[in-house]
């Protein structure tokens, strides 16, 4: 038996997908706490139609445009209600290929150049205190929904998987990592005249279905891309905040780190599936994972529940189970 949140059938609406997994994530990162959305299944599901939809009508516009729709209109009504200032800023990075080449989806924007090419700049660096960073990507200001909705089409068409020339292993090993940053600042009401503030960030991410078997790179011994098994288990492990994080020193797992990773994180994981018989190995393997994040959640609810009157939670690993995960099923035809 698996239990989920939400499940929509293959027929179901983009608008009724997002208004199902958006809004609490939202929320959560406006009152100041990190959250994340992602789609995993297996390869020809529609997970980049769930997060981008298409822009011919506003009925069939995917999860990110619709987040940095609800995003900026709920920051509208904070700023009226309280007089909090906002600052957003975007950021775009692709990682691909069995090389898992990383690239800044946003420098020609940054840059203001038309060239096409891989920013040299942008890289993983582990931090013995705040963990694997992100170095050397853009973060272009955001001041409007509209601005946002232009760095992300200009990111969509910088990505790899929009070239004629990008093959369909290359599609599969693709993950792109749409990221708002939220700044906030406030008045104190002490009438001292201080600033208090913090950041927040929403990712959006984007997973490719990756290899059917874990492979090591052509040029890089120590480098490999993820099967879609092994992404599975590095994206339970750092959900439920383990200590050992499998394949640790691969890009991709470095990335969904640092996404997934923070204490702070309210995560809606969409699991998409097939009821074609050729994908049953596929879609089990994706509706125990999910099942099993949520199971871990509700576990985790009732042990925060059962010690929050102490003062302290008792979860493992200090996680908040209210900003854990949500699981969310999406069926499609094989």
């Amino acid at each position: 038996m698996f239990a989920f949140d939400a499940v929509f059938p293959q027929d179901a609406s983009q608008a009724e997908v997002c208004s199902g997994t958006v809004a609490e994530v939202i929320q959560s990162v406006v009152n100041g706490a990190d959250g994340c959305i992602f789609c995993f299944g297996h390869v020809k599901l529609g997970k980049s139609y769930t997060m981008f939809g298409k822009d011919n009508s506003t009925q069939s516009l995917g999860i990110v445009p619709c987040a940095i729709s609800w995003l900026f209109k709920l920051i509208n009504e904070r700023k009226e209600k309280t007089g909090t200032r906002f600052s957003i800023r975007v950021s775009a990075v692709e990682i691909s290929g069995k090389d898992e080449n990383l690239k800044d989806l946003l420098a020609e924007v940054a840059t203001g150049s038309l060239q096409d090419g891989q920013s040299p700049g942008v890289y993983l660096r582990e931090d013995p205190i705040c963990g694997t960073q992100l170095q050397n990507q853009s973060e272009l200001r955001a001041p409007t929904a509209e601005k946002a909705a232009f760095f992300l089409d200009a990111a969509l068409a910088a990505r790899s998987t929009s070239k004629p020339e990008c093959d369909e292993e290359d599609r599969r090993n693709s993950h792109m990592f749409f990221t708002l940053h939220i700044y906030q600042y406030r008045m104190e009401k002490s009438g001292k005249g201080g600033m208090s503030g913090g950041r927040s960030r929403l990712h959006l991410i984007d997973l490719g279905s990756c290899e059917k078997v874990l492979s090591k790179s052509r040029d890089e011994g120590s480098s490999f891309s993820l099967s879609l098994s092994a992404l599975g288990s590095v994206i339970l492990a750092l959900i439920n905040g383990a200590k050992h994080v499998p394949y640790k020193d691969n890009k991709l797992t470095m990335l969904l780190r640092e996404s997934l990773g923070n204490i702070n994180c309210r995560t809606t994981m969409l699991a998409h599936i097939s009821d074609s018989p050729g994908s049953y190995a596929e879609s089990l393997m994706t509706l125990q994972l999910a099942s099993r994040i949520h199971r871990m959640r509700k576990k985790k609810s009732k042990q925060y529940a059962s010690s929050s009157s102490g003062g302290e939670s008792s979860c493992e690993e200090g996680h908040n189970p209210s900003l854990v995960a949500a699981d969310v099923l999406r069926s499609a035809h094989g």
